[in-house]
């Protein structure tokens, strides 16, 4: 399936000045992620499409150019998207950022910088006509699933499409998923909804540890935000995982 993503988008890979400086145009691989999440960059990123059948970014990840992403998490979140959908016929997932171009700094974020973090909109239910919409924008949700904010009080935090998001990113393997942040009280409904329908329990082990909530950020009561590990090949030539490595990771 990376191997498909990647030939699939391919043509749009970024190739800037300074990666051709740094690495001979031999040896260059599509979509390589280089250094940790806070303090990296990407090698000839991958942009992935602004719209598609499964999925869109937000206006803003538009505007600014920060759909780029390693190959592997492009290659995921093409997955996921299409996953989800295919199960329990979802709308589109929204994303928000990935990385820039060729990496580093991003305005807002303290990672986003080597292509392997992104940011995902919650999908959500109107709790009057119970109908799954796409995501409006980022905004919180309680421990009650409910939107916080006036404009969205209808909206309701969709357990069934958000469960199946992360059970889709907690059983691949290629990438590893290493976090999913999340606000601990939409953890806890995450958990108590796929215990209800009774949920294979390895998926329930990796949930409980790969679901947290950040210390040093907002608590992500308004979007999830994934990191995927280093492949071995990116992990050869540079790339360097911060944090747990999880027992199931090989």
């Amino acid at each position: 399936m990376i191997r498909a993503a990647a030939a699939l988008v391919a043509a749009l890979a970024c190739v800037g000045a300074d990666a051709e400086e740094r690495t001979p145009p031999a040896k260059l691989q599509v979509g390589t992620s280089v250094g940790q999440p806070w303090s990296g960059r990407l090698d000839t990123g991958i942009a992935m499409p602004t719209e598609g059948r499964h999925h869109r970014f937000t206006s803003t990840t538009k505007k600014r150019g920060a759909n780029f992403g390693s190959q592997a998490l492009v290659a995921l979140l093409l997955r996921a998207a299409g996953t989800v959908d295919h199960y329990v016929q979802s709308p589109p997932l929204v994303l928000g950022d990935l990385s820039r171009c060729g990496g580093g700094k991003l305005g807002g974020h303290k990672s986003h910088q080597a292509g392997r973090d992104v940011d995902i909109l919650f999908y959500v239910e109107d709790t009057q006509t119970q109908v799954r919409r796409a995501a409006v924008g980022f905004y919180d949700f309680d421990a009650e699933g409910r939107c916080t904010k006036p404009a969205c009080r209808r909206l309701r935090f969709a357990l069934r499409e958000n469960w199946w998001l992360v059970r889709t990113m907690l059983w691949s393997k290629r990438p590893f998923v290493q976090y999913i942040f999340v606000a601990d009280w939409l953890k806890a409904r995450l958990l108590a909804y796929a215990e209800k329908r009774g949920e294979h329990p390895e998926i329930l082990r990796r949930a409980r540890k790969v679901l947290a909530q950040p210390r040093n950020s907002s608590p992500h009561a308004d979007h999830f935000h994934v990191r995927i590990y280093c492949t071995p090949e990116e992990r050869a030539r540079g790339c360097s995982d911060g944090g747990p490595r999880w027992d199931w990771v090989k």
